[in-house]
């Protein structure tokens, strides 16, 4: 699936039960995800700060790179 719909876009979050699918399933959590969001290209190098660990009262958050220069982190509470 490409997220060229998401490019100049804000940041997008989303429970992680309603995340779109394809991205849900990058999590290497095993069930015990909390929240996702796709951070798009034109953002990339801005530290956003609210999404670092402990993001939302998350114990950790992963932070995967796609190959169109977007991000997806995924915070997880075990």
């Amino acid at each position: 699936m490409t997220y060229s719909i998401f490019l100049n876009r804000p940041i997008l979050i989303w429970q992680f039960s309603q995340a779109p699918e394809e991205l849900r399933a990058l999590s290497r959590n095993g069930g015990d995800e909390d929240w996702l969001a796709l951070i798009p290209p034109h953002m990339e190098g801005i530290y956003v700060t609210w999404l670092e660990w402990p993001a939302f009262g998350c114990a950790g958050v992963d932070v995967l790179h796609l190959e169109d220069g977007s991000e997806v982190r995924i915070g997880y509470h075990s």
